[in-house]
């Protein structure tokens, strides 16, 4: 029974941690640059999210959706650092991810009746509905509550999905890629590739925000610590995806990450298991990458044999 219970709250962090990962998928794999403004940005999506819910009585469909815009103008920051004052990429997102800290912890004293800063603020006792439960969730039937917030997370994340998708069939999208691919080949086009970039980022960390949002509203709550280890979940989901399901025939870059996320999150639940305290947990997570680091090579080239010869045997 605990097992079951694990797995599920697994499959709802993973969910929720697939927006996140496909942010960092757009900055990582797309642009190559490692943004570590991630932690910053995550909590910051949370605490915008529900200022709109709580402060402007904004339903939570639109307050995740608005979630996006403080993101993309984070990653607009991160961005211009980086092309106009030729800051190192590590810097950047290190910048970025320690103001966000500040912004977010101003923007919590906006939550607290006191009017003094928190690091937690729960509004689960304003019986604020979330986008888990009330109206949102009648329209979809009655049902168990954890199998009804896994349809609403799924259809969140398809969502998201299919616009990044869309997004990349575009020429905008294109030249995206090219900018992260050949730089040299967008100049002779004519193109501003830093322009390129920060677009890239700030979409990158628009989807980071947006997943900040679903996580306040999945556990009714904003924690200002929530965004710590939140980089290196998203980067071992990229790199898990990328490397065990994007060499898949049919499957897209998008839904390998997806996968890695869900993977990698059930991962981390199962490590509760082992270690019920919580004592080691960072560094079991903090090995766990390591591995996964070490390892992607080989499974990269493990994959990308496997698929030559199911080619091969296609062919014949």
């Amino acid at each position: 029974m605990l097992f079951f219970a694990t797995t599920i709250d697994g499959l709802q962090m993973g969910l929720c941690f697939a927006i996140l990962a496909l942010g960092v998928y757009i900055s990582y794999s797309i642009l190559d640059f490692p943004d570590l403004s991630v932690d910053g940005v995550f909590p910051l999506g949370g605490v915008c999210c529900t200022i709109l819910m709580l402060k402007l009585g904004m339903p939570p469909v639109p307050a995740i959706m608005l979630s996006f815009l403080f993101g993309f103008l984070a990653g607009i920051v991160t961005g211009i650092l980086h092309v106009k004052f030729r800051i190192s990429k590590l810097l950047c997102g290190i910048i970025v991810m320690t103001a966000m800290l500040s912004v977010t912890l101003a923007l919590t004293q906006l939550l607290t009746r006191n009017g003094m800063t928190t690091t937690i603020f729960s509004f689960r006792s304003e019986q604020l509905e979330s986008i888990f439960s009330g109206e949102f969730v009648q329209l979809l039937g009655n049902g168990n509550r954890d199998y009804m917030i896994l349809l609403i997370e799924l259809i969140v994340v398809l969502a998201v999905k299919v616009l990044i998708d869309l997004f990349f069939k575009t020429k905008l999208g294109y030249m995206l890629r090219a900018t992260g691919d050949n730089e040299k080949l967008v100049v002779s086009l004519g193109k501003d590739v830093g322009n390129y970039k920060i677009l890239g980022l700030a979409l990158a960390n628009g989807f980071v925000a947006v997943s900040g949002a679903v996580y306040a509203n999945l556990y009714s709550s904003y924690d200002n610590d929530s965004g710590s280890g939140k980089v290196v979940l998203a980067l071992a989901s990229v790199i898990i995806g990328m490397a065990v399901f994007s060499r898949l025939r049919h499957i897209k870059d998008t839904t390998a990450v997806i996968f890695g996320a869900i993977i990698y999150s059930l991962c981390l639940n199962y490590l509760v298991l082992v270690d019920s305290e919580g004592i080691y947990l960072k560094l079991l997570n903090a090995v766990m990458f390591a591995l996964i680091l070490i390892f992607n090579d080989k499974i990269v080239s493990f994959m990308a044999k496997r698929a030559d010869r199911r080619s091969g045997v296609a062919q014949q």
